[in-house]
């Protein structure tokens, strides 16, 4: 690499410019080439980006300066963009100040704190506020939370004047956890999550129990659980109830529609649900639904194998797909038929049926490793209309995305936030916390969807993403991208 001077008699001298001299002039990080008609080195950095036209990086290269007889100046438009880009981070950063404070007014207005105002140390909004930070990076117990709350405490008071200063105690944690009313809880998530809510054609709502099985007892073998309403489509929790004892999520499920907007939306359930006031109130809300039938209902379970297996083919759609997976080949054939095959009795019974459609769904697998083969037939209702253009395909779907409630929801709050593991007695604490959980879990998704539509490849997981989140300066950047509508 050669260097050039001009001389008093305009005579051009070339001389071995070292690599090591020319790395001192320049910033760290930056290239440089030579211009031989300039007589001068060009430095600039290069960063790349996905371009999902081309579908590959390109390279993007930003000037920072020269280097004219051996001395380095920075470029006037580099030194513009500079100025500019800390205008815009200050403006962030007090953007960033204003959304966490909002998110701690939200609370405020949602959250009734029963306790004596004049001897109040550790304010509501501010406990659950680090609570949910917390979480974000999987930590989620109450001495977790106390141990965060120690370790940004300095941090975290730069931001708010009034946030105390002094320590909190896991006890404290817990027992501020089990104060706050579940319902005005479940207002302050439904209000942070609102935002997270895209709405799509047709999303897929499913909703499912998941049993928590730490706090079981002689009384309750199996633990407690949480019914859930799912969207799918958006990975975020709509809403959430506690089975009381001796009691099951029937008596639940109808009662939760209330106060959710579940227009255009195409709800599913597993046979336990499958219940005609469940249906009835879905249609009255303005959804359509796919609900699981079994042995559970017997007589309209057999009614429906009786008409596949004297189906006319003229009425019958037949969609087939294979997947590969897990060491195994699993084979779906969907064949549907009109609900009004079934006899006047049970159109009165199920609303939208008899205009709907009756779903039967054969899968085969095949374990690749020794060519064991097994077959199962599932049944379902649908009050998606028969004589919709592609009816096979919207029942496909629903059937298909009500399993995501298992493996995108229960699976990940049980192995990535250890919620199986939640030991509790109170009701309170455990439904708080595990809403804490799911909403953690949104933001979380809403950042794994944003980073697939501006890089075009597959997220991190939700482990990376809690390990990112343990930064606090990381954490309180979700809070703006997540919760501001």
């Amino acid at each position: 690499m050669y260097i050039c001077f001009i001389c008093a008699d305009k005579h051009i001298m070339k001389e071995k410019l070292d690599k090591e001299v020319l790395a001192s002039l320049i910033p760290q990080g930056c290239r440089v080439n030579w211009d031989q008609r300039t007589l001068r080195y060009y430095v600039f950095k290069s960063t790349y980006v996905y371009d999902p036209k081309i579908k590959r990086g390109r390279e993007i290269r930003t000037q920072v300066g020269t280097v004219v007889d051996g001395k380095f100046s920075y470029a006037k438009s580099f030194l513009l963009k500079q100025k500019i880009q800390s205008l815009e981070n200050r403006i962030a950063s007090d953007h960033q100040k204003k959304t966490v404070q909002a998110v701690c007014d939200a609370s405020k207005e949602e959250i009734t704190d029963s306790r004596q105002a004049g001897k109040i140390i550790y304010p509501l909004a501010y406990v659950y506020l680090v609570a949910l930070l917390s979480s974000l990076s999987g930590q989620t117990n109450c001495v977790q939370i106390a141990d965060y709350w120690k370790n940004n405490r300095v941090a975290l008071e730069s931001i708010f004047e009034d946030f105390p200063h002094q320590d909190i105690s896991y006890d404290t944690v817990r027992r501020l956890l089990m104060l706050i009313d579940p319902h005005e809880f479940q207002g302050f998530y439904s209000r942070l999550v609102s935002p997270l809510l895209h709405q799509f054609c047709s999303r897929v709502v499913a909703v499912d129990g998941q049993a928590i099985k730490a706090p079981k007892n002689s009384k309750m073998r199996g633990g407690r659980y949480i019914l859930s309403f799912y969207d799918t489509e958006n990975g975020v929790v709509l809403s959430q109830k506690l089975i009381n004892e001796k009691e099951n999520e029937i008596t639940y499920a109808s009662p939760m529609i209330e106060g959710l907007d579940l227009r255009a939306t195409v709800v599913t359930a597993d046979a336990l649900n499958t219940q005609e006031k469940f249906a009835r109130t879905l249609v009255e809300h303005g959804a359509d639904y796919c609900l699981a039938v079994k042995e559970n209902h017997r007589g309209l379970y057999l009614d429906m194998r009786l008409a596949f297996m004297d189906k006319l083919e003229a009425r019958t759609l037949t969609l087939d797909k294979t997947e590969l997976g897990h060491g195994r080949v699993e084979s779906r054939v969907l064949q549907i038929l009109p609900g009004s095959v079934l006899d006047k009795a049970h159109w009165k019974k199920w609303v939208g049926l008899q205009e709907g459609t009756i779903v039967k769904v054969t899968l085969t697998t095949e374990v690749k490793k020794n060519g064991e083969k097994s077959t199962m037939d599932r049944y379902f209702i649908s009050s998606l209309r028969w004589d919709n253009r592609f009816i096979a395909e919207q029942c496909a779907r629903a059937v298909r995305q009500h399993w995501n409630v298992e493996n995108n929801l229960h699976y990940v709050l049980d192995v990535d936030f250890n919620q199986d593991r939640t030991q509790c007695k109170n009701a309170n604490y455990l439904q708080n916390r595990v809403l804490l959980n799911k909403l953690s879990l949104a933001a979380i998704r809403r950042c794994q969807s944003l980073e697939e539509k501006e890089t075009g490849k597959t997220a991190m997981n939700v482990k990376r993403y809690m390990s990112k989140f343990a930064n606090l300066s990381h954490a309180l950047q979700v809070l703006p991208l997540m919760f501001n509508e």
